[in-house]
């Protein structure tokens, strides 16, 4: 068939087992070829030469048919829907069309002219069957069906609705002959020189003793015995399983609530951030206002004070030397204060981008916003150092100016050094973030491992209620050929 065809069961089964392999922490479609392969690798045998093939459950809604896990094909041909007329090949959903398909056999020849022969499906639904993921064509040439494929109805055999089976050669025992079975029970229980008592003698497989007739019903009480004992290890696996999905289910849950929880608190916390940094920004626009109302009295000032520039020229000249030393600092100490203002930004932004690598697309459109905001602080901080240059140029000019522009200079480093404390801050709040979410990846991942360990295990199970449902169909027509055979031995007794 197409690629899709690559990683089915019936493939793997037939030598290609290259790089359709797939992890242990698979999508649900390679699940489901998981599942399929597990069952097809085990063979199946029965007595009943009638029996060709079985059709066993592998997905959740197929297992929940109150008919059982498996279909078992005895005719030539077989009718599968919602409401065909044998019972034992119904499908009761409304996705599954009255008759859904048709699986049959049919004798052909092969290359070297001989008979074989061949298993086919044909489509005759309005929702679709699908072979290994490919959809048939509705009421289109027929399909060959080979050992392991994965059939299933209505939908892809990995989709919730979906009813899928995977099907199974049955390989067919030699059949015994009637007087055979009996002889086989005769001798497990009584020995070769047993003294007959003369019942049945005209029948047709020889006399039939008391003891022969006792060890029947012994045989039939200890077959019976068999079968309630293995019904009721299915009812206990199917209550074990059904326990199993629902802790399952309510542990997937629970660890999603987790994880939305957690998400939901990051936010919030970037969100808080987001406001301090709104209230920080707004408070430095204000203060930035003040300085621009306080450079223009100190341009209405100078133009009072050019009056007694040259008195102060003097005295400036007196002075030089020592502004250029306290330039020389003050350009060490921005120079320093720099470096370590990009190398604080550095760091932030360093964080913001782990951060928005592990969060979602709204994580995303606030820290671009916190970036944009980032940069503005940065172009005020740019328009605080010309405010500083400024206030340099006038201590120049204006000797009896210096203490305050000294005050304002320190006031301004130490909002400088707020904000630094701040990014650091900052950074170890991210830290601690990023570290919180491995946490919580580490816990999902183990969750996770413990809950592929877990569906294999349920996945065994299934295969061993499969393999538990035929053998009680086997104990069943044996019983029903011994309560034959019992019941000709009686007539036989009330003839003579």
């Amino acid at each position: 068939m197409e690629e899709e065809k690559v990683g089915t069961p019936s493939s793997a089964s037939r030598g290609n087992n290259g790089s359709d392999q797939c992890p242990a922490s698979v999508s649900p479609r390679a699940r489901i070829v998981s599942v399929a392969s597990n069952i097809a690798s085990q063979p199946l045998h029965n007595s009943d030469p009638r029996v060709w093939g079985v059709l066993t459950a592998i997905s959740n809604n197929a297992r929940k048919r109150h008919q059982g896990i498996n279909i078992i094909l005895s005719a030539d041909e077989h009718c599968l829907g919602r409401l065909v007329e044998d019972v034992r090949f119904q499908i009761d959903s409304n996705s599954v069309s009255a008759n859904h398909c048709r699986i049959y056999r049919m004798k052909v020849t092969n290359e070297n002219m001989e008979n074989a022969t061949s298993i086919l499906l044909k489509d005759t639904s309005t929702n679709g069957t699908y072979l290994n993921w490919e959809k048939l064509k509705k009421n289109g040439a027929a399909v060959k069906v080979c050992h392991g494929d994965i059939i299933s109805f209505a939908a892809p055999p990995q989709h919730d609705l979906a009813f899928a089976f995977v099907y199974r050669d049955v390989l067919v025992s030699s059949p015994m002959p009637d007087n055979a079975v009996v002889k086989r029970k005769a001798e497990d229980f009584i020995s070769e020189n047993k003294r007959l008592k003369g019942l049945g003698i005209g029948a047709p497989e020889g006399p039939i003793s008391l003891d022969d007739f006792r060890s029947l019903q012994r045989s039939n009480t200890e077959l019976r015995k068999q079968l309630e004992n293995q019904v009721v290890t299915i009812d206990t696996l199917r209550s074990d399983n059904r326990t199993a999905v629902e802790r399952h289910e309510s542990e997937i849950k629970s660890v999603k609530e987790s994880v939305a929880n957690g998400y939901l608190d990051q936010l919030k916390e970037l969100q808080q951030t987001v406001d301090l940094k709104q209230k920080e920004l707004g408070d430095l626009n204000k203060a930035s206002a003040e300085q621009r109302h306080a450079l223009e009295d100190l341009n209405e000032r100078l133009s009072a004070s050019t009056q007694s520039c040259a008195e102060a020229n003097s005295i400036i000249s007196s002075q030089k030397v020592n502004i250029a030393e306290l330039k020389e600092q003050l350009d060490d100490e921005r120079t320093q204060r720099k470096e370590e203002r990009e190398k604080a930004a550095a760091d932030l932004k360093a964080a913001v981008h782990k951060a928005q690598s592990e969060a979602e697309e709204e994580l995303k459109r606030l820290s671009d916003a916190a970036l944009r905001r980032e940069r503005e602080l940065q172009e005020a901080i740019n328009k605080l150092q010309e405010s500083e240059r400024e206030m340099s140029l006038l201590a120049e000019t204006l000797r009896s100016k210096l203490e305050d522009t000294r005050q304002k200079l320190v006031i301004s480093d130490n909002k400088v050094r707020q904000l630094e404390t701040q990014v650091h801050e900052e950074k170890l709040a991210a830290e601690n973030e990023v570290k919180k979410v491995e946490l919580e990846q580490q816990e999902t991942r183990r969750l996770r491992k413990e809950l592929e360990s877990e569906k294999a295990a349920r996945e065994e199970a299934w295969a061993k209620v499969s393999v538990l449902e035929l053998e009680i169909n086997a104990a069943m027509r044996d019983l029903d050929f011994e309560r034959r055979r019992l019941k000709g031995a009686r007539e036989r007794l009330m003839l003579r």
